[in-house]
This record gives structure tokens, C-alpha cells and sequence, in this order.
């Protein structure tokens, strides 16, 4: 179809130039360590697996979703404090060894008051009946909405129709099984971000599945075992979004 080479025309540029400006910011970056511009304490806090999770954050922020930029912006500033403390002690000087060690429990309150915040806020973003850990499930005009931190759901959608939805998880996993219900004519999105998590979706043998998945230390895979020819051309399942050392799998 031209709409599906456009789009991923669109994307794949969008992704040359996100790559781009990721190669000319680490390269100015190091540039200014090697002619002092930036101080060289920073070195040992910007190169750091704390920043991670910054970066997880400025993603959520370019993707508007203020409740995950502010976790994993949380999450890292955390981790990141004492690092902060041994490049530039004068400006941290109540900042000691046991920070860690003290103020860990500090992480499961962000934790607590992260997911009050979703309860609170996220009804009215998304008016649907949430589904946690049971085995039948049905969405609002055939979609699903899904969101799981630090757990897991497995559901089976019972929708004559499957009109896609969304799916967020991280550090947890989902198993939704769409073999009870059928595709409407035309392209079905199902839109999935998964960090540190993996998805796994069970699809009629004859439907046809189209990745459009981003990987970072992650992966997708087709594992039907008998996977026929689509019945219907005109009829598929899209599934696009990021996957942040997680996976998703067709079974």
C-alpha cells in the first residue's frame, strides 16, 4: 500500500535524523572534555548508567507522557545525586557515602506517589474498565488499553472486532490472546511501549502481522508454528512503538 510506504518512509527519516543529532551531541560532548570546556568531573556522571534513565525520560517528554517523564527523571536524579556529590562536593556538602543506604526507601515513595498519580489522572485519559490479572476481557469499541508497571495481566479479548489500542509496560508483562475475535477491513494498529518487559500476543494462524517496532536491546519475533497465508490482504494487524530491552513475540 502507499500509505504504509509513506509511513514508513516518514519514519525511517525520523529515525536518521534522531541518530544524527544523537552522533553530533556525543561528539560535541566529547570534543569539550578533550579541550576543557566542560568541567572533566562531569565526565564520570554524564557517561554513567544513571543516564539511562534520563534518556528514558527526555523519550517520555518527547512523547508527551509528563507521569513517565517524571519517573524515570526521578529515578535517575536519584542514582545520579551521589555521583553529583564526588564530582563537585562543596555543592553538595549534606550529601555522604550512606546517601544510598539512608534514602532508598525514598524511591518507593516517587513509586507510590507515581502510580496515585496515574489512578488519579488517568481516567479521565483513558474512560475504560482496566482488566488486571483476569482471563476475559472486553475494551471499549473493540480496543484495548493496557498499562503494567512491576506486575503482569494475561487476558483474552472476546470482541467480535479488534480495533488495536495501547499497550505501555515496564519492568512487567503482558500476554493478550486475540484468538477469539477478528480484524475490521483495512489496517489495525496496536500501539506497545515496553521497557524492561515483554508482550506476547496469541493471533489466528491466518492473520497477517506487520512489525513496526522499535529495538534498543530488544527484539520482535513471528513464533506462530503454523502460520498460514493471510486470508484477507486488505486485513492486517500493525504493530508499532518501542521496545526498550524488552520483547514481543506472535504466537
Amino acid at each position: 500500500m502507499e500509505t504504509n510506504a509513506n509511513y514508513s518512509s516518514l519514519k525511517a527519516r525520523n529515525k536518521a535524523v534522531i541518530i544524527s543529532f544523537v552522533l553530533i551531541a556525543v561528539g560535541l560532548l566529547f570534543l569539550s572534555f578533550n579541550f576543557g570546556w566542560i568541567n572533566p568531573a562531569l565526565k564520570s556522571v554524564i557517561f554513567s548508567w544513571p543516564m539511562i534513565f534520563i534518556v528514558f525520560s527526555i523519550v517520555a517528554l518527547i512523547k508527551r507522557e509528563f507521569l513517565g517523564f517524571l519517573f524515570w527523571l526521578l529515578l535517575g536524579g536519584f542514582f545520579l545525586l551521589p555521583r553529583f556529590t564526588e564530582a563537585f562536593p562543596v555543592l553538595f556538602p549534606g550529601i555522604d557515602a550512606d546517601f544510598m543506604h539512608n534514602y532508598w526507601p525514598v524511591l518507593l515513595i516517587v513509586l507510590g506517589v507515581v502510580f496515585l498519580l496515574k489512578i488519579v489522572f488517568g481516567r479521565n485519559k483513558h474512560p475504560f474498565k482496566k482488566y488486571i490479572n483476569e482471563s476475559n476481557m472486553e475494551g471499549v469499541d473493540g480496543r484495548v488499553e493496557k498499562s503494567v508497571v512491576f506486575g503482569g495481566s494475561e487476558n483474552i479479548v472476546l470482541d467480535p472486532v479488534f480495533n488495536g489500542g495501547n499497550i505501555d509496560i515496564v519492568f512487567g508483562g503482558i500476554v493478550l490472546d486475540l484468538r477469539k475475535t477478528s480484524l475490521p477491513a483495512g489496517d489495525t494498529v496496536l500501539n506497545t511501549d515496553v521497557v524492561f518487559g515483554g508482550i506476547s500476543l496469541y493471533v489466528p494462524d491466518d492473520w497477517k502481522v506487520v512489525s513496526r517496532l522499535d529495538t534498543v536491546m530488544g527484539g520482535f519475533a513471528d513464533k506462530r508454528l503454523s502460520a498460514k497465508p493471510a486470508v484477507d490482504s486488505d486485513r492486517q494487524l500493525i504493530i508499532q512503538g518501542d521496545l526498550v530491552f524488552g520483547g514481543c513475540d506472535i504466537r
